[in-house]
Order: C-alpha cells, then structure tokens, then sequence
C-alpha cells in the first residue's frame, strides 16, 4: 500500500465522512472515491460503509488501515498529505500519453474489440447537440496494398516528377504501420450547430481515442500532410463535398518510447483573467502551420 493510499484511509477514519475525508487530504470528493475504490478492488472487500457522503471504515477497513500503519516507513509518518502525488497518478493515463513514430510501432496491432472500445470512448467526448461530426474509417489488412496504390497515385499528382524513393515512401506510409484508420471530420451544415464548435468535437473525439489507444497500451499518432487535401484521395475513401479528411491514425505496439520531450510550463496556455489588461498571445502560437503535423 502507497503512504498516499494510507492518508486516505487515515482521514476517512477521522472525519467520518468523505467531503471531510477529502478536505483533509487536500482532494475532490471523486478524487478520494477513486483512490479508495482502487484500495477496495486491490484487497477485494468493501473498506468504507454504503452510504451518500459516508466515509466510515468497514472492519476489513479497520483491518486494512491497521496493517498498512504496522509497516509505514517511519520517514512517511509525518508528511503532509502528497497532494500532487496522488493527483499525478489519478490523471497519469493523460499525463503520460505521448504521440508515438510510426518507425516505433510494431505488431501486434489492437484487435477488433479494443479498436471498438477506443471509439466509443470517443463518442463519450464533449459534442455541443450530440452530433457526432465525425467518422472513423478503418483499413484491412487485406486492402492495405490498394490503399498504397491511392498513396502512390496522390504523390504523382502533387509532384509529377517524384522519384522512385519518394513514390515507394509514399506507398509505405499505407502499409507500414500494424494498424492505420482514417479520421473523417463530418460536419452538420443545417444542425444550428456553428461549425467551429463541430470541429472542437472532432478534436475532442480525436483526442478521446488517442487517450482510450495509450490506456489500454498502445502507441498511436495522427498524421496529416499535403495527401488529407487531395480531392482523388478523399473521393477514393468515400468521402462527399462536406467532409474533411483530417489524418491517418497510426496504431500498434510500442517498440520504444520516444526521447523525453521538454515539459511546456502551464503559464504558457493558463492564465487568470484580469480586467482590463491587455490581451497575451499564447507563446505556443505560430504564425504558420506545420506542412506535416501528427497529434
């Protein structure tokens, strides 16, 4: 047992209760709740009686919490309540998720059954009116080859003159990763939805996926490029006038984690309002947007 885990068990002793039990701690009432669920699901018995808002300790909870104090290392016994900590690990499936090269990804890809888990927990994404603005479209490994032929056929449209390296790079792009998806951006022009609010959708949906790919294991990436604006390419997929072909999402196992990336301090995107102040661009801003993105 964490000493973090400990705390929780020690206030909700205390306090009786869970709202005090968390204000103790220095956590939201479902912050508790989850690492107290995590305790109960770990030792397979209910530690805190049923009730709203009660946070007494059952006797296995007694029991628990008694064991866990017997073997606390006494460098632990008086710290404040980790705070910090026990958020890092409550939100590390978000924290931790990093967009993974495709040169790293390798079989096995996710199967069918997780491909479909990580899309309803894209349609779980905030989506002003519930419209869903938004496909995935998935490619067979059987249809893979002929994908590589649109590839192929988009790069000699762009640039007539390309190469024979340039051509095969192109090609690759369809078959070289374990798994590959289309993310189709479907926006409702009549919903009375404005269509910005759609797009956030999309992206919040996107992001849901990505997020549902790192818990359950996963590598994944989304990359975009000159090839999500060709007409051909987009009518060979299926797609009609109304629809953006927004990137190719690439899955699959993770052959090696990417080199750590410099953290971006929350002052450059997080801010208080204050009246009267002039307007702050984001420092993450850019004038102009990368030729090749990936998410």
């Amino acid at each position: 047992m964490e000493d973090y885990q400990l705390q929780c068990l020690e206030a909700s002793a205390a306090e009786g209760d869970l709202a005090g039990a968390a204000r103790r701690c220095g956590l939201s009432v479902p912050a508790l709740r989850a690492i107290v669920a995590g305790l109960e699901q770990a030792y397979g018995r209910p530690l805190l009686t049923p009730g709203l808002g009660d946070a007494r300790l059952t006797p296995a909870g007694r029991r628990v919490t008694a064991w866990g104090q017997r073997f606390r290392s006494p460098r632990h016994a008086q710290r404040d309540p980790p705070v910090a900590e026990c958020l890092q690990r409550l939100l590390a499936p978000l924290i931790t998720r990093r967009s993974i090269s495709p040169k790293r990804l390798v079989p096995p890809a996710p199967g069918a059954q997780e491909v479909a888990s990580m899309v309803q927990a894209a349609l779980s994404a905030p989506d002003h009116g519930g419209l869903h603005p938004w496909r995935i479209i998935a490619f067979a490994d059987a249809d893979r080859p002929r994908l590589a032929d649109l590839f192929e056929a988009e790069k000699l449209r762009r640039d007539p003159l390309a190469g024979d390296a340039d051509v095969q790079r192109a090609r690759e792009h369809a078959t070289r990763t374990p798994a590959l998806l289309a993310f189709v951006v479907s926006p409702h022009r009549r919903s009375g939805v404005p269509l910005r609010e759609q797009w956030l959708a999309a992206g919040a949906a996107l992001g849901n996926f990505l997020n549902a790919a790192h818990q359950l294991g996963y590598g994944a990436i989304v990359l975009s490029g000159e090839r999500c604006h060709d007409a051909g390419l987009a009518s060979a997929l299926g797609l009609v006038d109304a629809e953006w072909l927004a990137g190719f999402i690439s899955l699959g196992s993770v052959a090696g984690l990417p080199p750590a990336r410099q953290p971006t301090p929350l002052e450059a995107v997080y801010s208080t309002w204050e009246p009267g102040a002039p307007g702050v661009a984001s420092s993450t801003n850019s004038a102009a947007p990368p030729r090749r993105t990936g998410v």
